[in-house]
């Protein structure tokens, strides 16, 4: 075949590769974003698109690189001389790191194009075949021109032999070793399982220095040999191998071409999806200190899509909270409806908040949630919703582990990795938090416990009169609102009691009109209205000034127990064991005399007298 053809065929193949396997090029485009957020969205297409060129390259060249003549090698390949002369100068044992470059094969000639070589051993390490036929073809046509290959299940003891002779033994570092093998150091600065072995020969044999030789595309099936020296010897295990990172994160960074010879087609970071860093072995401490970092970069992307209603997304905090700690090297973003986002901003308990779009008819909202999620190349994409809408939307993101609970006969085809509820989990006496936490635990390995403190803020006031605060109204369920009656009852025995009490009645802009009839015909210097006159933040300054809140089963009252302000919970039908206050902070549930602790009863069984005892007691 006539190298304008074999060149032709590799750019077709490889441009089939980059069009029609999405998975593949999803994935090389997600890597190349966290890894270069800098360059151009076209830049890394690009680079993409010529890595998949030359990978297939680098696959037609193992097929016909067999039959390649002695004169045909020597006119395809060469060695820079000067740099191999440098770092050979001294008959020293090396360990040599190979990346994954495109022609990475042409090294297997390094001892015809560079003659001074072929006066020592040459090993390379290789994963041997189970298939006789090809294992017997692999070391036929790589072990050519002198190069010799070792086994990675039997190996080491040969290759520190050779080290022994002052020879030369070749690793490729740069591979993903697995889910728990290898050891968990930075590679641009994502947290990613890497082999140890560079490190392990080089400091296992005294006098052995490491250095990089990768073959330099000149064209197709066409290259350079050169070599630097990354580590003298002397350098610690852990050293090595972190200057290996280096020096191959420089490499890559020197131009466009020079990324796109890398195979990116690889899941260099695999293995690392789950939510802790628990690992056979991790060297990241050190790793920080030898890249004068302080603390660790956040490079994984991790989204939380948030439940739609406020009390609900007051419950995820916790475990959003427990994320950022189990994952310090994640960059959490938070996914909600766009008025929730100042709340959660002042909260500052994410790294990036995005607002999903307005809801629209028909498939306007659908391309404005891609066109927003799918530009961030989110990891994981974790939800505390039970809709189909949210993992549509996750699925728009294009996020490789989308994540979730399924129960029986609510089947999530969209999550690619979920967990069931058990059967013998009863839901109406687990709170939902918990329940949460223990999907986290059991199917994502969640080691970290969550953390139920509250999320101080300041508040508003700033004089020490005494405030009481109630949220008389509810956004959604009428049967879940206490009686007007009951509310002026209780109002008229608090500014009885407290002769300097001030009390607020909350509320949105929904709850204004009960809200109006509570407050009717009361001194409005005692009792002041401020439901629908406050954004969200304002209103979290405001619970925050108060003594105790009392409220219905409502997201106003989830909000001030997360501000740890105690609460008062006047419940009746709904459930408080699942889905109660969760923090931290003093609360009193009140529910109807008889009522189960799950609640079931209407609300009106609860007394003003009882209310009124427990907000006395904190007053």
């Amino acid at each position: 075949m006539p190298r304008w053809m074999a060149a032709g065929t590799a750019s077709l193949l490889g441009s089939g590769v980059y069009f029609f396997m999405r998975k593949r090029r999803e994935m090389m485009l997600r890597n190349l974003y966290l890894c270069f957020p800098e360059k151009t969205e076209r830049a890394r297409r690009k680079i993409a698109l010529d890595s998949c060129r030359r990978m297939v390259e680098m696959g037609m060249l193992v097929l016909a690189f067999p039959h390649f003549t002695k004169a045909r090698v020597l006119r395809n390949f060469s060695a820079d001389t000067a740099a191999l002369d440098a770092v050979l100068e001294k008959d020293v044992p090396i360990v040599v790191a190979i990346p994954h470059f495109s022609l990475m094969e042409g090294l297997t000639t390094i001892p015809l194009v560079y003659p001074p070589l072929q006066k020592r051993r040459v090993g390379v390490f290789y994963r041997p075949f189970d298939n006789p036929a090809i294992e017997r073809w692999v070391k036929d046509t790589r072990e050519r021109w002198g190069c010799r290959l070792l086994s990675r299940k039997r190996g080491l003891t040969q290759a520190l032999s050779y080290l022994h002779e002052n020879g030369l033994v070749c690793v490729l570092p740069d591979q993903g070793t697995g889910r728990r093998r290898g050891v968990l150091s930075l590679f641009f600065g994502r947290v990613a399982p890497s082999s140890e072995l560079a490190g392990t020969l080089a400091h296992g044999h005294a006098g052995t220095k490491t250095i990089a030789a990768w073959c330099e595309r000149k064209g197709f099936w066409r290259g350079e040999i050169r070599a630097e020296e990354i580590a003298p010897a002397g350098t610690g295990k852990d050293e090595v191998n972190f200057a290996i990172n280096r020096w191959l994160e420089n490499k890559l960074s020197e131009s466009d071409s020079a990324c796109a010879d890398w195979l990116w087609m690889h899941d260099r970071w695999k293995g690392l999806r789950d939510f802790n860093l628990r690992h056979r072995r991790s060297r990241l401490e050190e790793n920080l200190k030898f890249l004068g970092l302080k603390e660790m970069p956040k490079k994984k992307k991790i989204f939380i899509r948030l439940p739609n209603w406020l009390g609900d997304i007051v419950m995820a905090l916790p475990l959003v909270q427990t994320l950022r700690k189990a994952r310090p090297d994640a960059e959490i973003t938070l996914v909600a409806r766009a008025h929730f986002l100042p709340m959660l901003e002042l909260l500052n308990c994410a790294d990036k908040l995005i607002a999903l779009p307005a809801k629209s008819k028909g498939l306007g909202y659908w391309f404005a949630c891609r066109k927003l999620l799918r530009p961030e190349y989110p990891e994981v994409f974790v939800l505390f919703t039970n809709s189909l809408r949210g993992d549509a939307e996750a699925w728009l993101s294009g996020a490789p582990m989308r994540c979730g609970m399924t129960r029986e006969g609510y089947p999530r085809p969209l999550l690619t990795k979920s967990w069931r509820v058990p059967a013998d989990l009863d839901l109406t006496k687990n709170h939902q938090t918990l329940v949460w936490a223990r999907w986290l635990r059991e199917r994502h390995a969640l080691d970290v416990e969550p953390d139920f403190t509250p999320l101080r803020i300041a508040s508003s006031d700033t004089n020490d009169k005494p405030i009481v605060g109630l949220i008389c109204g509810t956004e959604n369920s009428p049967e879940k609102r206490w009686q007007i009656t009951r509310w002026r009852e209780l109002i008229g025995l608090l500014l009885e009691a407290f002769p300097s009490l001030e009390i607020r009645l909350f509320g949105t802009a929904k709850d204004a009109a009960i809200t109006a009839q509570v407050a009717e015909g009361l001194d409005s210097a005692r009792v002041v209205d401020r439901a629908g006159k406050t954004n969200l933040p304002d209103y979290m300054r405001e619970l925050s000034a108060c003594r105790v809140i009392c409220g219905n089963d409502t997201g106003g009252l989830h909000l001030a127990n997360m501000l740890g302000v105690p609460v008062v919970g006047i419940f009746g039908p709904t459930n408080p064991v699942r889905t109660g206050p969760i923090f931290a902070a003093k609360k009193v549930i009140l529910q109807p005399e008889g009522c189960p602790p799950t609640g079931g009863l209407p609300i009106e069984g609860v007394p003003a007298k009882a209310a009124f005892d427990a907000i006395k007691s904190e007053l």
